[in-house]
């Protein structure tokens, strides 16, 4: 019976722990605001040209948008705001240096071939390394452009090293 107990107590807790959010819950949280702001473009002409008649009309997925970050925030950190406060879907795996966007607004890699995904730039220059590793400066522009040939068709040349 003391086991019983016991076990009951430990299960009261951890589910008392516990909060469940609905979406607008989710999405109404406020972030803390920053003292900095960056402006942010999601973009897929690409996908829209690549998929003539599909799905999508529209290329234009955020256009523009204000992020306020705060001091040590990174590329990825103004994705997640953006998309949190719009309520865009994103999905992204793995952590720290090799984070990796999978897709944005039910968009992902390889849906218009091979070479196909999501990729980002910082004041026109498309860094070679993950989004998580790029910590952003008050007045940074930040660009996600949907690619179908590895960067050739939005301004980004792969290069091998």
């Amino acid at each position: 019976m003391k086991k019983l107990l016991t076990i009951s107590l430990i299960l009261l807790m951890i589910l008392g722990g516990c909060s469940v959010k609905s979406a607008d819950e989710y999405y109404k949280e406020t972030e803390s605001k920053g003292t900095k702001t960056v402006t942010l473009t999601v973009n897929c002409d690409t996908a829209v040209k690549y998929q003539k008649g599909g799905e999508r009309v529209r290329g234009d997925i955020l256009t523009d948008y204000e992020v306020s970050i705060g001091e040590g925030d990174t590329v990825f950190d103004a994705l997640k705001k953006a998309c949190k406060k719009k309520q865009i879907q994103f999905e992204y795996q793995g952590s720290g240096d090799s984070l990796y966007i999978r897709g944005i607004d039910y968009l992902y890699e390889f849906e218009c071939g091979d070479l196909s995904g999501w990729e980002y730039c910082v004041n026109g220059k498309f860094p070679d390394k993950g989004c998580n590793s790029v910590t952003l400066s008050d007045g940074d522009v930040v660009k996600w452009l949907y690619t179908c040939d590895l960067g050739a068709d939005i301004g980004n040349k792969y290069k091998v090293k």
